[in-house]
């Protein structure tokens, strides 16, 4: 199945779509139209941010330096920061 598929749907707002879940991680993949936004949250395991279309642009609330992300790249994000997109 392709990802575009999973992440269509007919509701506004950002489109969550669990692909794996186990007892030390999980995938999600996430589809954001251009100029939506997901509220602050953190995670309590290491993450991982991967653009596959588009720009990202996120902040860690820690020390408020903005990152903007572009298709194909990618950054790791430390257990317990505090990312808003």
């Amino acid at each position: 199945m392709k990802l575009s598929e999973l992440l269509t749907s007919e509701k506004p707002g950002p489109v969550f779509r669990p692909l794996f879940k186990a007892q030390n991680g999980r995938l999600t993949a996430i589809h954001l139209l251009k100029g939506e936004v997901i509220k602050e949250h953190k995670s309590p395991v290491p993450a991982m941010l991967l653009v596959l279309e588009g720009v990202v642009v996120y902040k860690q609330l820690v020390d408020g330096v903005e990152h903007r992300l572009g298709a194909s790249e990618y950054t790791e994000i430390p257990p317990r920061t505090l990312i808003a997109f």
